[in-house]
């Protein structure tokens, strides 16, 4: 066990590494740099006064200097500042983690209390009219995307309605209970998008070990439904259906970049679509950079789930 997470962890470096060269190419082959936005915003700058500015900002530097240099700033846990706003971009990172881990957590949690139980009575009433509503919520979990299902609930849920508390942000340390209210909305939507693939992975994998012979002997010795589904089927239904939630991590923290844009929460979603259309490199690296090794992590700890699932499960 240890020799093999040791093994992954260093498997890190090189996974890092590309994702710093894809983030750090793409961004300088986009048209413009934060100069050119910055002049749209405040006006007409001479060419001297550009050149001072790219000077002073490091982007004349050839890009193998600039790589370099911004390599060894996350290295040493100083990513530097913003270069449209000036400000320490650990500073803004402080401010909008704590949103962006708030809405995934609650959207993972949604998700999951959904798929589940839906996925387990479809199964188990397989071809019912239960079966069928479960079904229809999958496929319309897939076939709505966050953008469209988050527009229809501001529209209508907020602005015709007023349901639910106008788009905005309130800090759960100011208001704990306005703060929920903020965040449940935006939260279902993006749980409601996780929950449909994790549901139909649910329901396949529970049918699969319901037709096993160890449930066929615990049905043959009278113990009682709920007993046989629960403890007996659905933990080992469990292990593909984890798989899938892993493999959702990547979709959910996607998915967090255009519910924070639409719902206004200043959370890492947000910042990174302000800072791709300021062209602000150090900001959207270092973003890029924190999902990637997020995601290696997550990844690393969804595998050895499976041995607490499954004790038969041995790493080497």
């Amino acid at each position: 066990m240890y020799k093999y997470v040791i093994r992954r962890m260093l498997l890190v470096i090189p996974v890092l590494l590309l994702s710093s060269l894809v983030v750090f190419g793409l961004m300088r082959v986009m048209p413009g740099d934060a100069l050119t936005a910055l002049m749209g915003e405040s006006g007409n700058v001479g060419e001297k006064e550009l050149a001072k500015l790219r000077k002073d900002l490091g982007l004349d530097r050839p890009y193998h200097e600039q790589y370099a240099l911004w390599v060894w700033q996350m290295v040493s846990l100083n990513p530097g500042h913003s270069i449209f706003t000036n400000e320490p971009i650990a500073v803004s990172l402080k401010k909008a983690i704590p949103v962006t881990l708030e809405l995934a957590s609650l959207a993972m949690i949604i998700g999951i209390v959904i798929a589940v139980p839906v996925g387990v009575m479809s199964a188990t009433r397989q071809d019912s009219a239960s079966d069928y509503v479960g079904r229809v919520i999958a496929v319309s979990g897939l076939s709505f995307p966050e953008f469209w299902l988050g527009t229809l609930v501001i529209t209508f849920a907020a602005i015709w309605f007023h349901w639910i508390p106008p788009i905005g942000y309130v800090s759960l340390w100011e208001s704990p209970w306005k703060n929920l209210q903020q965040f449940l909305i935006p939260a279902a939507v993006l749980g409601f998008r996780l929950s449909a693939a994790t549901m139909r992975m649910t329901r396949s994998t529970v049918l699969e070990v319901l037709r096993e012979d160890y449930v066929r002997t615990a049905w043959a010795k009278g113990l009682e439904g709920r007993i046989v589904v629960y403890k007996h089927a659905l933990k080992n239904a469990l292990i593909p259906v984890v798989t899938i939630v892993g493999g959702q991590l990547g979709v959910l923290l996607a998915g967090t970049v255009v519910v924070e844009t639409i719902f206004a929460l200043p959370g890492m979603g947000r910042l990174t679509v302000e800072a791709i259309l300021f062209r602000d490199y150090p900001v959207v690296q270092t973003n890029v950079m924190l999902v990637a090794a997020t995601l290696v992590t997550l990844n690393l700890v969804v595998d050895l789930t499976y041995a607490w699932l499954d004790p038969r499960i041995r790493y080497r």
